[in-house]
């Protein structure tokens, strides 16, 4: 439009209270348009539409230890409990049985006992040693009944602890924006992120820019910083946090980006060259230039 101007920079804060104000003519930062501004000041034809995303650690392999923590899960020792606890019982009873007739392999007292959980985990592990072996009729119907209900114990097991590991390691992940419920959430105050972030009920921690949201997630003091998906991809890349984070995007909250004033006749000659710009080949190619894709 070949106007003449002045560049102030301000904080957020004090930008929106500018527009309002009418202290400058037009806010060119990516001001995102939400129902309370828009009753304070007026916006231009919106020149990108993006959505919410969140930034959060890349996950890290830390070798031998990652995979105890993994393994020794509550959820997993209380099967191995359960486990032990029915080897026992299997043991007991087939000592009642045989201590008697075949005192050689199931001795008398403490011993016998040991004799019958060693039987026992052996038989339900299929190993079959055979140093101990039911010799009474009551003894070897429990054995058979004992290798078959093994067997399904075994399988059970299993896929108790395949499950345990994969919710557990899924656990400490974020992957939605219901996972956020949990964690600890960063995001810039009085931004349409946090007006999202109040609606859907998600408490956040309050930082004033971008960078220090993602050095925030860098040093661990956050799990994850929720701000528009386009400005945290070139802040993550321009900032060079892509090697330790990631930005996951979301089908969440559609953000229009615009310019802002209280000028209306500012916003009428802008949007008639904007929107040119915006039909253009050349905004494509910018858009292209840095990895951003235009969504409708």
């Amino acid at each position: 439009l070949n106007y003449k101007y002045n560049f102030i920079p301000y904080t957020l804060d004090n930008l929106l209270l500018a527009v309002e104000k009418g202290d400058i003519d037009i806010a060119i930062s990516p001001l995102s348009v939400t129902s309370t501004r828009i009753k304070k000041f007026d916006f231009t034809q919106p020149y990108y539409i993006t959505n919410l995303a969140f930034a959060t650690q890349l996950e890290k392999d830390s070798g031998l230890l990652s995979f105890i923590e993994d393994f020794f899960t509550l959820n997993f020792m209380k099967a191995l409990f359960s486990l032990f606890m029915i080897i026992l019982i299997f043991g007991l009873i087939v000592w009642l049985f045989e201590r008697k007739k075949n005192p050689e392999q199931f001795r008398k007292g403490i011993d016998g006992v040991g004799d019958g959980i060693w039987w026992s985990a052996v038989t339900m592990s299929t190993v079959g040693y055979g140093d101990k072996s039911p010799v009474t009729f009551g003894g070897r119907v429990l054995g058979l009944i004992w290798m078959f209900t093994a067997v399904i114990i075994i399988s059970s097991l299993t896929a108790g602890i395949s499950s345990s590991l994969t919710v557990h390691k899924l656990s400490k992940q974020i992957t939605s924006f219901e996972d956020l419920r949990e964690r600890t959430v960063g995001c810039i105050d009085n931004t349409g992120t946090a007006e999202f972030l109040g609606q859907y009920k998600i408490k956040f921690k309050s930082f004033p820019t971008v960078k220090a949201g993602l050095k925030a997630v860098d040093k661990g003091e956050i799990e994850a910083f929720v701000y528009d998906e386009a400005i945290l991809r070139y802040y993550v890349q321009a900032d060079r946090f892509d090697e330790e984070i990631k930005v996951i995007p979301s089908a969440y909250f559609k953000e229009y980006f615009s310019f802002a004033t209280n000028r209306y006749d500012l916003v009428k000659e802008i949007n008639q060259v904007l929107i040119g710009i915006i039909e253009s080949t050349d905004w494509e190619a910018d858009l292209d230039k840095y990895g951003i894709e235009y969504k409708d």
